[in-house]
């Protein structure tokens, strides 16, 4: 008589991560006013920002954080349940985590986690801490331990940035158990504009000259242009890393793609960008929520200063500037010249101070300034989004209910086309700037 096969048992993620959650109990709000913090930024809607490195963190907030990151992976699927319960994973392991980590946490009044950050870098010595991003011999990011550094070839201007001045974005995240509450839905970007413009301050810049990681291009990546952040990024593609991993699930079952980004990209059009979800983000829920939507219209075009652009095909309509030029500014220049002389489908338009631009049609700011507004509670008008060169527009259905007016304040110079037309430009560009070879990930 054959012998019934012994019947294994296996916890489901959600039991696993409500495990870990038990662990992750931590009055966060307690953390205020601690000496050595980065960063804190008082309650605005219910959701308060602090930002921290390790060494300044009680070891128990640290425990904490880890078990929350680890509930939180486990209800995304980026963690293989088998491999927490087999292990007995009650937390990330401490180990991954380093002194000088940076956490950034959206806390909610009641000192939970309703969103987090973090910014790490590898245990770097003195001896290579003075090595560069681009050196063959310098340690690996997390991120390159699963990608390679094959697709680091594409990349430009990486040879002067110094290692330490090199960080990975990883774990952002926002409380799953909570998809509806409005607090959940503030907080990535409540957390996300505090952590760009600590980057960007002063006191900080110098150290912080290159962050890279890695991306789900269809969310993450969004995510990145809606704050004006030029990202220079690769094709997607799944990994296959070994059985016995937690994260297999996140990259097997996952498309990613690896991205850096430099913060001297960053200028005065985003920062007009950050102020305007800012000030949307100031207003109560509801109107918050339209103000965010009728923003998504409004895009960055200017690519990354990271990535070396592929050549551009032969038969293209376009100007080829206006396809490999990482500057918007260039490119707008070159489509207004294509479009006064009727070689592309699109319009080149002027506007005196007090003219509408159509809300119907896609156009691209080649110079001027035009103050997008939105409708208020009342049924009057008011800022919603400052546009210059380096901003197009492209109306969304669904988007449009916040946006009033699209009004010059200045003398403007534009090109207008249908939204097709537009996409089929954006669509060439990213082939372009986004490299896809073979040999990528070798």
């Amino acid at each position: 008589m054959t012998e019934a096969p012994a019947v294994q048992t296996q916890t489901s993620s959600a039991a696993l991560a409500a495990r870990a959650f038990a662990a992750s109990d931590y009055d966060f709000n307690s953390l205020f006013g601690g000496p050595g913090l980065l960063l804190e930024r008082p309650d605005r809607r219910g959701v308060s920002i602090v930002m921290a490195r390790t060494t300044e963190l009680p070891d128990d907030a640290v425990d904490a954080l880890l078990a929350w990151r680890l509930g939180q992976y486990l209800l995304t699927g980026f963690y293989d349940p088998t491999v927490v319960e087999r292990l007995g994973m009650l937390l990330e392991p401490r180990a991954d985590v380093h002194d000088g980590d940076i956490h950034g946490l959206a806390i909610d009044r009641g000192g939970g986690l309703c969103a987090y950050l973090t910014l790490k870098q590898p245990d770097l010595s003195d001896a290579e801490r003075a090595l560069t991003y681009a050196a063959a011999e310098r340690p690996a990011f997390p991120c390159e331990e699963v990608h390679g550094r094959g697709w680091q070839k594409s990349l430009k201007n990486t040879e002067n940035i110094e290692l330490d001045a090199c960080w990975e974005l990883a774990r952002f995240v926002k409380d799953q158990r909570r998809p509806d509450d409005p607090v959940c839905l503030r907080a990535p970007l409540e957390l996300g504009l505090v952590a760009a413009r600590l980057g960007r301050h002063p006191r900080f810049q110098k150290h912080v000259r290159l962050i890279t990681g890695d991306l789900d291009p269809e969310v993450a990546l969004r995510n990145l242009r809606y704050f004006f952040v030029p990202v220079a990024t690769c094709s997607p593609h799944h990994v296959a890393l070994s059985g016995g991993h937690p994260l297999r699930p996140r990259y097997q079952d996952h498309p990613t793609a690896p991205f850096v980004a430099a913060p001297t990209d960053v200028d005065n059009t985003t920062y007009i960008r950050w102020a305007d979800i800012d000030l949307a983000l100031d207003r109560p829920d509801d109107e918050a929520l339209v103000r965010l939507l009728a923003l998504r219209q409004f895009v960055r075009v200017k690519e990354s200063s990271l990535k070396q652009p592929l050549s551009p095909p032969g038969d293209s309509d376009y100007p080829e500037e206006a396809l490999t030029a990482a500057s918007s500014q260039a490119v707008s220049t070159a489509l207004w010249d294509a479009a006064k002389s009727g070689r592309i489908p699109w319009r080149a338009i002027r506007l005196g101070p007090g003219e509408c631009i159509p809300k119907d049609e896609a156009f691209w700011i080649v110079d001027g300034f035009v103050q997008a507004l939105a409708i208020s509670p009342g049924g009057s008008s008011a800022h919603l989004a400052g546009l210059g060169p380096e901003v197009a527009y492209l109306p969304h259905e669904g988007s449009m209910e916040g946006l009033a007016e699209l009004e010059a304040t200045t003398p403007v110079r534009a090109i207008a086309t249908s939204a097709q037309h537009f996409e089929e430009l954006w669509r060439a560009r990213q082939s372009i700037f986004e490299t896809t070879t073979e040999s990528l990930y070798d």
